[in-house]
């Protein structure tokens, strides 16, 4: 005799989630991505601001040494080129600004680039930039009269909203 006990139609429950129970877990995480994202954006664009800002202080303190050792005079005040400035921070000068003396370089690397935009060419400007000036062309402005210097963030979404980030 046979002690099997009899097949029956009705078969044990399987284990596993329905097809609404995943759609709810999908929204959920979709709803919780949207919250979280844009501030993990915000923050990058903060730090970056926030690393523009220090290098704009380096240079200026760069930008003062030099024309506490070169006769009252800014880099790049002379000629007043963007190339000229950069040269004048980066190498050592004479003096009288000519390449090749005792003094510099103020800046220990190259010239930095702008955080915001990634680029570090200049625009010498002889006022402080407005927005015709801001066209994201450029990742500074000079004014060599003043030893002023500007970061470009035109065509960026500045945390603080302005077209340019001044000290």
């Amino acid at each position: 005799m046979n002690a099997h006990p009899p097949h029956t139609a009705r078969s044990a429950p399987q284990g596993g989630f329905t097809l609404v129970e995943l759609l709810i877990v999908v929204i959920i995480l979709g709803i919780l991505a949207a919250v979280v994202v844009p501030q993990f954006n915000d923050t990058t664009l903060k730090s970056k601001e926030a690393t523009l800002t220090q290098n704009l202080s380096t240079i200026r303190q760069a930008v003062s040494l030099y024309r506490v050792q070169h006769l009252e005079t800014y880099p790049g005040e002379n000629a007043g080129t963007w190339a000229e400035f950069v040269t004048q921070l980066t190498t050592a000068t004479h003096a009288d600004g000519t390449a090749g003396g005792v003094y510099g370089p103020y800046l220990r690397t190259s010239f930095p680039p702008n955080t915001m935009n990634n680029l570090n060419t200049g625009t010498i400007v002889a006022a402080a930039p407005d927005g015709a000036d801001s066209n994201g062309a450029t990742g500074y402005f000079y004014n060599p009269a003043l030893g002023a210097i500007y970061a470009n963030v035109a065509d960026e979404a500045a945390p603080s909203g302005t077209a340019w980030i001044d000290l």
